[in-house]
């Protein structure tokens, strides 16, 4: 499993009953099918339409010519299963409650394929398993539904053509809904050849690590060490697995048109969440960084014939209220995503607070991180708060835990699980000190620099996972319990001048962390309808290994 799951939140309430009327003076439902494409695993920033360094998306580029681009669209959680439910559901994960690895959602949340089934809308669906398999709710609704497990990213052609064959038995008149998932671009990276070739990305320098999901995830761990020139490689790969993509693309647009449905259909594309490149230490997605949580989100809209860009802040959670309305309903009033018809109407929308707001749990440690994203005076902020949960005793961290602190010393308890450690305390880059950390609880006093607020991090050198040691269920790797300290983290992106989070505001700017911090704090806990449970089958154990999730 990834080591973070998070959820980005704006306090919906649960979808509820069939589909309302749409509202007073609204468009009419211009197409009489949507095609909802998923591509899993795709950020933003790699797409032509979105500034691509290189020429990964020429038809893409092609058709954002006449679409509707939206900027700034964020998932809620960089984690296929829970990700993919809020696009279903218009809920954000505390509230559909539905967690890798078992969770089912619960009968009592209705989904978007069934709320258009009930309204006589044709429905069909083909993923490529993974989280993304009907047993954790996503076949209901559907009267068609596929999840042949992934094998290679080729297989993205088959399931687009399973969707072409739904599509060619809709009769004259009929109104349909497509859902299309594939993880082409997902690890591992391995595009076909001549792709791969065209990017460069023929082999991996020498004494690099493959580029699989349980490698990334190792190396995420400290348990790999990146090779010169390893990580252009990969990004290069990735690269070629877009351009891969983009042909594809363009032979399932090219489908519709020869059945006679491009001018009656819209297409969404858009990701469940986007990939970390190592911008800030890791690979995959694991992170509330933007490079995993902003997505792409293009919309073709049959009647559009000229480019429109969307900067306003847009969500996954807004999918189902948008795609409600393009067939004449809209969704229930208790439910807060947001229909964005007006924006594919060109009409100005009222954008409302532009707030998100996002948790998470560090399974490697006892860290909760919560972010919130908020539009200032047009510009999107982004501030980042950890906070360790621990218990009675203290909190848990693995191999590294980095914290705020103010000098002029640290003092704080630990104790080492399982053997003695050593753990290196650096202030920015600066080592400062290295603790001798027993497996009996004792005091350190660490001296920091002079100054206001530092960034304090404790690197330990190993940790263990007690199901190794024990035999126990506890799968996280500990290395030091700290106690008697503040283990709080914040950090503050300006994402309009600093797109890739790395230049951290939060010293600068007290006042836009207290009014972000006041955002964060209305987060919502609770799960509306309790996520039943699945026994995975062996079958899906070996698949969610070989993409890197457990």
């Amino acid at each position: 499993m990834r080591p973070v799951h998070l959820a980005l939140a704006l306090g919906l309430a649960a979808c509820s009953g069939p589909p309302a009327a749409p509202p007073a003076g609204s468009p009419a439902p211009a197409a009489r099918g949507v095609v909802l494409i998923s591509i899993d695993a795709l950020r933003a920033d790699s797409l032509g339409p979105y500034g691509a360094a290189r020429p990964t998306t020429p038809f893409l580029d092609r058709l954002a010519e006449r679409a509707v681009v939206f900027e700034n669209a964020f998932c809620e959680i960089p984690s296929t299963l829970p990700s993919h439910l809020s696009m279903f559901t218009g809920l954000y994960p505390t509230e559909h409650g539905v967690l890798p690895p078992s969770g089912v959602l619960s009968a009592a949340i209705p989904t978007l394929p069934e709320l258009l089934a009930a309204g006589g809308v044709r429905t069909f669906g083909h993923s490529e398993g993974g989280y993304v398999q009907g047993g954790y709710g996503f076949a209901r609704g559907f009267e068609e539904w596929s999840d042949t497990p992934y094998a290679a990213d080729t297989d993205v052609e088959r399931t687009f053509g399973r969707g072409l064959d739904s599509l060619a038995r809709v009769g004259p008149g009929e109104r349909f809904f497509l859902f299309l998932h594939t993880y082409t671009v997902h690890d591992p990276y391995a595009p076909p050849a001549a792709y791969a070739e065209r990017f460069g990305a023929r082999s991996l320098p020498p004494g690099a690590f493959p580029a699989t999901g349980p490698d990334f995830a190792a190396y995420n761990r400290g348990e790999r060490a990146l090779a010169p020139g390893a990580l252009a490689a990969y990004g290069a790969l990735y690269d070629a697995e877009i351009r891969y993509l983009d042909d594809v693309l363009e032979r399932f647009f090219a489908g519709l048109e020869s059945r006679g449905l491009a001018r009656d259909t819209t297409v969404i594309l858009t990701s469940d969440h986007g990939e970390e490149l190592h911008e800030h230490g890791r690979f995959v997605h694991t992170q509330v960084y933007p490079e995993c949580l902003r997505v792409p989100l293009v919309v073709v809209h049959p009647d559009r014939t000229a480019p429109r860009r969307v900067h306003a802040l847009t969500e996954i959670v807004d999918l189902a209220p948008t795609i409600l309305e393009l067939f004449g309903a809209r969704a229930p009033s208790n439910v807060a995503g947001r229909s964005r018809v007006a924006e594919l109407a060109a009409r100005d929308a009222d954008d409302g607070p532009a707030t998100g707001r996002a948790f998470g749990q560090d399974e490697e440690t006892d860290v909760v991180t919560r972010t919130v994203v908020r539009a200032v005076e047009g510009r999107p902020l982004q501030l980042i708060r950890r906070h360790p949960a621990g218990d009675a005793e203290g909190v848990w961290m693995g191999r590294e835990l980095t914290f705020d602190a103010r000098p002029p010393e640290l003092e704080v308890r630990a104790v080492a699980y399982h053997r003695p450690r050593t753990v290196e305390v650096r202030v920015g880059a600066t080592v400062v000190a290295r603790l001798a950390v027993d497996t009996e609880w004792a005091s350190h006093r660490i001296a920091l620099p002079a100054g206001g607020r530092r960034v304090v991090t404790l690197a330990a050198d190993g940790c263990e996972r007690p199901r190794e040691v024990d035999g126990s269920a506890d799968d996280r790797c500990l290395a030091v319990k700290l106690a008697g300290v503040a283990l709080d983290r914040v950090e503050l992106y300006d994402l309009a001048a600093d797109p890739r989070a790395q230049h951290d505001l939060s010293a600068e700017r007290p006042d836009l962390v207290r009014t972000l911090a006041g955002e964060l704090a209305q987060y919502p806990e609770r799960a509306l309808a309790e996520a039943t449970h699945q026994t995975l089958s062996p079958e899906q154990v070996q698949q969610l290994k070989a993409l890197g999730y457990l």
